[in-house]
């Protein structure tokens, strides 16, 4: 039993009242024997215990319940949070096989080589240990994402009209702030991110889910509603999108952009998956030269997920806006950080690590594929890399059952209702092909 899974399993029996207030806990040996719990995962949950007030460590003589029990209930998930599909992703422990999550498994990113860089980061950097960072982001940093961005996509922009962020998440957080007022029509992918949607909605954005197709999102569905409602702006992911895998053509994004003109709205790119295609990729940013078009980008999703270094590239006339709102909200992003990920883009560590991860992605998701079509699945989006599929079968109407029976054998899915605004998702799930190995195959038997 993992650590994760004992420390649940002791505070359920706790919250039950099975050792009574003052009451010594059996011995860590005794767990040890009785729990097929190893001794570093007994010690670690009573630790953890111990810091949320409701054991207490006492040198010699073991671990006492202490009189406030009902510290165990204020520390449980709200079960209106518990049932969220991506809180539940997210809390999981490591015994389960999250094959529906948003992020590459731990066994695929290249920790020796990372801690060096921190090594070698915190050797050079040692006053970034204890500063803060500053507030538009590491000018050495933002000077290596202009030539970053310069060589992987063909975007040209000037260092000062890069903005860090604290992950990709916050990027589009600032933007929704800055560009919508209650009652804004505001377009995005469908099925598309579901914390976006939440986002524009906490901005007082009415949502509007446009079809994303194989080339990109539907412009019919785009130009109908155009016809009867001002739009603010369009919040669309451009490589590898989420959940469908999809990428825009450059016809797509050629449509897009003259209607973004016609109209008089924003185009806010999301290309935090963007890195993992080993070729250049078609953005709106190229073409409109940053004019309409403000991109966001991210290194959580290729390197850590406790990483939370994202960048915002915009127009010279919204770095101001947007920098002040980033100061009001986060004040910078850690000065360490930046730093790291300018040392890995400087030294060529991420440019190597990205290339095993695309190669990587690209042969899971012809394995992927190629397993679940065997068990009569199918895709209406076929990616050629990247992350995630959108899968459906053509016998499940509605695939909670399934997802309800996987997450009981410790496999969780993404459902697709967490993708919907309107439309109804419930014969979809997104699957994380970096997660799935042939042992998962028999689970996804219709």
């Amino acid at each position: 039993m993992s650590a994760d899974a004992f420390y649940l399993a002791l505070k359920q029996r706790l919250k039950d009242g099975e050792w009574p207030a003052g009451q010594r806990l059996p011995s860590i040996r005794k767990f040890v024997s009785t729990a097929d719990a190893s001794y570093h995962a007994v010690v670690s949950a009573c630790a953890r215990l111990v810091s949320e007030g409701v054991l207490e460590a006492s040198p010699g003589r073991g671990y006492f319940v202490t009189g406030r029990p009902e510290r165990l209930t204020s520390r449980l998930e709200p079960d209106s949070m518990a049932g969220e599909p991506l809180f539940r992703l997210l809390q999981a422990g490591s015994d389960y096989t999250k094959l529906g999550c948003g992020w590459l498994p731990p066994a695929w990113r290249d920790t020796d080589l990372l801690a060096k860089a921190i090594r070698r980061t915190a050797r050079l950097e040692q006053s970034s240990l204890a500063e803060y960072g500053e507030i538009s982001g590491y000018l050495p940093l933002r000077k290596q994402l202009s030539l970053h961005l310069q060589r992987r996509t063909r975007i040209d922009v000037a260092p000062s009209q890069i903005i860090t962020t604290l992950g990709a998440t916050q990027g589009m957080d600032l933007v929704a702030r800055l560009l919508i007022q209650p009652g804004d029509h505001v377009f995005v992918d469908e099925p598309g991110n579901g914390n976006l949607i939440k986002l524009i909605q906490l901005a007082g954005g009415h949502v509007v889910g446009i079809r994303r197709t194989e080339s990109g999102p539907d412009i019919v569905e785009m130009q109908a509603h155009l016809a009867r409602h001002k739009v603010r702006a369009f919040f669309c992911n451009s490589t590898f999108h989420n959940p469908t895998g999809g990428n825009i053509t450059p016809h797509n994004a050629f449509q897009v952009l003259r209607l973004a003109v016609e109209h008089d709205f924003h185009v806010v790119e999301d290309d935090v998956y963007g890195d993992f295609s080993p070729e250049l990729r078609q953005t709106f940013a190229e073409l409109d030269d940053l004019q309409r078009v403000i991109y966001i980008g991210s290194f959580s999703k290729c390197l850590s997920a406790s990483l939370r270094v994202g960048y915002i590239a915009c127009a010279q006339a919204l770095v101001e806006p947007l920098t002040r709102l980033k100061l009001f909200t986060s004040v910078a992003v850690p000065a360490f950080c930046e730093r790291f990920v300018n040392t890995i883009l400087v030294d060529g560590t991420y440019a190597g690590h990205m290339k095993q991860i695309q190669h990587k992605l690209i042969t899971q998701q012809a394995l992927t594929q190629h397993a679940l079509r065997n068990r009569g699945w199918q895709f209406e989006i076929v990616p050629e890399g990247g992350m995630f599929l959108w899968a459906d079968h053509p016998d499940l109407a509605d695939l909670t059952e399934l997802i309800g029976t996987l997450a009981r054998q410790k496999v969780l899915l993404m459902p697709g209702s967490a993708f919907s605004v309107t439309r109804d998702y419930h014969r979809h799930a997104r699957i994380n092909c970096s997660h799935f190995t042939p042992a998962l195959e028999a689970h996804f038997a219709v």
